[in-house]
């Protein structure tokens, strides 16, 4: 199958290259030398835009971060709009449902195809074939689409009509971002009222706290004091706005997430918008004069 991708990040590459490992040819557009010259190499073509890649294949994949990027890659000037032929379009990014629903709308009035299929699974799982696609179109478009979800996916699941996917996600990822920064709050907390980090981990890891997120952010970043980007502040604020702008849309009051947009903007403002969330932690720990990890305490 002739397959379009944009959107070559920490996840984005890893998928495009499942794709061309199982054999499909794989039409590129990309700003970033590094994957371009990469996938370039294994054979990938590379075109100008995404109207060019959209003139060539029968599916095209975007895997950016705003839905403003989603907005330009599918209906922009050069997007996938303007080539004015029929395929199948698959955005994988995390964005707002009414961004998707209007961009399903405009596509489908020129005879495209579109799923909004936000994964989850971080950049391990996207370069392990292990992530988990939430998706939301049409049932004939999800037949096209499955087979080439299972190469990068471990789990698919169909929500419902388009928007239904990126409603999903943002669910999930309300509760995760939210629970980083409380679990920074409690690992903060316990080391200023004199607990070894990594007797209270323990405790937490065995009692009612235990959770995914739980096992990732603390012994991974917070004990390990490795701020190194997977998911970026700046990205997961993106995110927890747009939960938040949906819910105010639909009437329903979120307001634990708004009190953890609080923790990230902090974060972002205190220099570490390009870390990854487990920096919320770093205003929290200057602020209560501990910090939490092998490291030496903070000086006030």
């Amino acid at each position: 199958m002739r397959i379009g991708f944009v959107g070559l990040g920490l996840m984005g590459l890893p998928i495009a290259r499942h794709l061309l490992d199982a054999g499909h040819a794989l039409y590129i557009s990309s700003s970033a030398s590094g994957p371009r010259q990469e996938l370039a190499a294994r054979g990938a073509t590379v075109c100008a835009t995404p109207a060019a890649i959209a003139r060539e294949v029968d599916v095209f994949f975007s895997c950016r971060v705003t839905p403003e990027h989603s907005r330009q890659t599918f209906t922009g000037i050069d997007g996938v709009a303007a080539a004015g032929r029929r395929l199948l379009c698959i955005d994988l990014a995390t964005i707002d449902p009414e961004t998707s629903r209007d961009i399903g709308r405009l596509l489908a009035d020129k005879g495209i195809g579109f799923i909004d299929a936000p994964i989850s699974g971080g950049p391990d799982g996207a370069s392990a074939k292990s992530l988990s696609i939430i998706a939301g179109g049409s049932q004939d478009d999800m037949l096209l689409a499955r087979p080439l979800f299972e190469l990068f996916g471990k789990k698919v699941f169909h929500m419902g009509p388009v928007g239904t996917g990126v409603s999903t996600k943002l669910c999930n990822n309300m509760i995760t971002i939210t629970t980083h920064a409380l679990l920074a709050e409690a690992m903060v907390l316990g080391v200023k009222s004199g607990i070894d980090a990594d007797r209270l981990y323990a405790v937490l890891s065995s009692s009612s706290a235990s959770s995914r997120t739980l096992e990732r952010v603390v012994p991974n970043h917070f004990l390990n004091r490795d701020f190194k980007a997977a998911a970026s502040i700046t990205t997961i604020m993106k995110d927890l706005q747009c939960a938040i702008d949906n819910g105010h849309r639909l009437g329903v009051r979120l307001m634990l997430p708004k009190v953890a947009m609080q923790c990230f903007v902090d974060a972002a403002e205190r220099g570490h918008a390009g870390d990854d969330i487990a920096a919320v932690i770093l205003p929290m720990e200057e602020m209560a004069g501990v910090q939490v990890g092998s490291a030496k305490p903070l000086q006030r």
